[in-house]
């Protein structure tokens, strides 16, 4: 089977890293050509691999003709059976490319995002039409898309979890401990794990808040934010807020890391405080390590975590909500140790990196 894996997005992102694990793992088995964003920065990790690529600029066109006869001639030459396209501004182009194609590739489209308006209308029947199977990541992502969509196309669409990997290596005590003294974080301290893009709709905000009720409540808890700033100015109003509420001693601000999952080895909890995720990978690299998690209630989260079983849940933007959480998760080690078994069960049966992708390609061959 010979597979094409499409992404034109210029970011580096969740999807955009999808993109290039399918590409890597898929290749073990079967040849991969990619096709991604010439300017973009996926084109480091395709040459790091030596994974066999080409480039396109990205484009916002409805029907991008010239650049979907050129994919579809790159498809015959290269004999491709099918189409993996991630991205939802690339469909038109994978549609178009199958269109002209000689070949006529199976083409499977890999759904991440929200689906919020009816797409029944002639432009988007076209595109749907060409398509063989949608993927897509949550059942949540998979209703809505059977909700906006023509009836005819939802035998079509199936939800595929994720996988995750697991860590070939567990920090011990003593470098879990080594870490938090790097930090100024003492042995007895309660330290919370935030994971993710700096930015206001990850909530990172919602945290520093729940941290200051726990300081005037007596309630001793530190944070460790963790990301890259998309917004200057939205992580400068966070090391404000940090000031003006007399926190820098229990807010630990941290850039991007290369490997977030020994970082989160040393927290005793980690928080997804986003207002609403299509999933939430970064709950199931905590799961997988052994640390007890926090999400909000919406989107793909209470499909990861059973409240009470494998973590908590909390409504979006409610932080005496995920302060109670927090609280009783300090309050109670046996609950936590508890949280964190059951999570880190759940993560490696339905999250498994080596399940996904089995599953994955067949799915592709069809």
């Amino acid at each position: 089977m010979n597979i094409l894996e499409l992404c034109l997005s210029p970011a580096l992102g969740g999807l955009e890293l999808y993109m290039y694990r399918s590409a890597k793992h898929l290749s073990e088995t079967d040849p991969v050509t990619g096709v991604i964003c010439e300017d973009g920065q996926l084109k480091a990790f395709f040459e790091r691999e030596g994974l066999a690529f080409s480039t396109e600029k990205t484009f916002f066109h409805a029907f991008p003709v010239f650049t979907a006869k050129r994919l579809a001639s790159l498809i015959d030459v290269r004999e491709i059976d099918v189409i993996h396209t991630h991205w939802g501004k690339d469909l038109p182009l994978a549609a178009l490319s199958k269109w002209f194609s000689k070949r006529k590739p199976r083409l499977v489209y890999t759904r991440q995002m929200k689906m919020t308006r009816s797409k029944d209308d002639f432009y988007h029947n076209f595109l749907y039409g060409q398509m063989d199977l949608m993927l897509c990541i949550t059942d949540t992502l998979a209703a809505e898309a059977k909700q906006f969509l023509n009836n005819e196309y939802v035998a079509k669409i199936k939800r595929l979890y994720y996988g995750v990997d697991t860590p070939s290596h567990l920090l011990t005590h003593e470098e879990r401990q080594g870490l938090r003294q790097d930090w100024g974080v003492k042995k007895d301290d309660f330290l919370i794990g935030l994971f993710g893009r700096i930015e206001e709709s990850k909530r990172q905000h919602l945290l520093i808040d729940v941290i200051a009720k726990a300081k005037e409540a007596q309630q001793d808890m530190r944070a460790l934010i963790v990301g890259h700033a998309m917004n200057g100015s939205y992580l400068e109003n966070l090391k404000s807020r940090v000031t003006e509420t007399g926190l820098k001693e229990e807010i630990i601000f941290k850039g991007f890391v290369a490997r977030p999952q020994d970082w989160m080895q040393a927290c005793d909890c980690v928080v997804l405080a986003s207002f609403e995720e299509t999933f939430g990978l970064v709950l199931i690299e905590a799961m997988q390590v052994g640390v007890p998690v926090v999400g909000t209630n919406r989107g793909g989260v209470p499909e990861i975590i059973d409240h009470e079983e494998t973590g908590f849940l909390f409504e979006s933007d409610d932080g005496d909500g995920l302060y109670k959480c927090l609280r009783s998760l300090k309050m109670d080690e046996d609950l936590r140790q508890k949280l964190a078994k059951a999570g880190q069960l759940k993560a490696r049966h339905f999250f498994a990196t080596e399940d996904h992708f089995k599953r994955l390609r067949a799915c592709l061959k069809g």
